[in-house]
């Protein structure tokens, strides 16, 4: 049974040797209630030399996609599920159904533990990378900075090698979550969930089968071995409460709608008001001229048509 945990699962890639649709409907009892709404949409074609694709969706909205097909990868499906996909699984319980697949094996694997009130900055993790914090087996793994002259961009730092078995990735959070609203408020924006911008920090650890098989245990103990990647993830984890934000997925989905009507009030407000005036009050006369017969699909797949607001 899985404890408690201060990490989330924040990517994970498996392969198998089962059929697509056999692994669809063993990744169902994840979503709980959302489950029987999991589905495949057959894309143009596959990538990374699988010959056909399909996006992995709950009803319209995009979780990750599933490879298969081709001569060269034997037999193989793959599937990968995103940040996004992850965050809407209910029951990590229930991923032993997808380990009990045929040859059923996790390919990458990303742990990550966000941070609310400044317990971790890019400042730190560059202290603790000249401190050897991140020094294991007597090597210091390289550490690079992404920065940028606007504070609001945010600054990124990754440790190690991506085409290594282990990779981290450590930036300000809450400032990529402030890039996601409008231009025109984000300098009225100075809190998100409560929480000052400036001190939301996440950190991730990714795990990848390059030269030794990753456990299925490592769902279950994600924790643990988020600690054991670096001393600094040991380090930083103690005491830290939970990640609020991703366990609370239809929060990104009611913010998604929030900024897109805040962008409307803002380039349109006047003039609907204007409009409004003009016809006396008359509400639906002004609604029956200005609303579409069409989804906005970027909106649908964000899924706010399955969160309440």
């Amino acid at each position: 049974m899985i404890r408690d945990q201060k990490t989330t699962v924040d990517y994970l890639t498996f392969r198998t040797q089962a059929h697509p649709e056999a692994c669809l409907e063993r990744m169902r009892p994840l979503f709980g209630e959302y489950g029987p709404s999991l589905r495949l949409e057959r894309l143009r074609h596959g990538k990374d030399g699988w010959r056909e694709g399909a996006d992995v969706k709950l009803a319209d909205m995009r979780l990750g996609r599933l490879d298969h097909g081709g001569d060269a990868q034997r037999g193989w499906v793959r599937v990968q599920m995103e940040g996004k996909g992850c965050s809407w699984v209910k029951d990590w319980d229930a991923v032993e159904s997808i380990e009990a697949l045929p040859d059923a094996e996790i390919r990458r694997f990303d742990a990550a533990l966000t941070t609310w009130r400044g317990e971790v900055s890019h400042d730190l993790v560059v202290q603790a990378h000249a401190a050897g914090r991140f020094t294991t087996g007597g090597r210091t793994p390289n550490l690079e900075q992404h920065t940028h002259s606007q504070t609001s961009k945010g600054r990124t730092c990754g440790v190690g090698d991506r085409a290594s078995d282990k990779y981290g990735r450590f930036y300000e959070k809450g400032y990529e979550l402030l890039s996601k609203l409008p231009e025109s408020v984000r300098d009225l924006v100075h809190e998100i969930e409560g929480f000052p911008v400036d001190g939301i920090y996440r950190s991730e650890i990714e795990f990848k089968s390059k030269t030794r098989p990753i456990p299925w245990d490592v769902i279950d103990g994600r924790d643990q071995y988020f600690c054991g990647a670096y001393p600094f993830c040991a380090d930083i984890l103690p005491g830290v409460e939970a990640d609020i934000l991703q366990r609370r997925p239809e929060r990104a989905a009611q913010s998604d709608l929030s900024a897109a009507l805040a962008n409307c009030r803002q380039a349109y407000g006047r003039t609907l008001y204007t409009a409004l005036t003009a016809y006396q009050g008359d509400i639906g006369a002004v609604w029956d001229l200005i609303v579409g017969k069409e989804h906005n699909p970027a909106l649908v797949q964000s899924g706010v048509l399955l969160v309440p607001h």
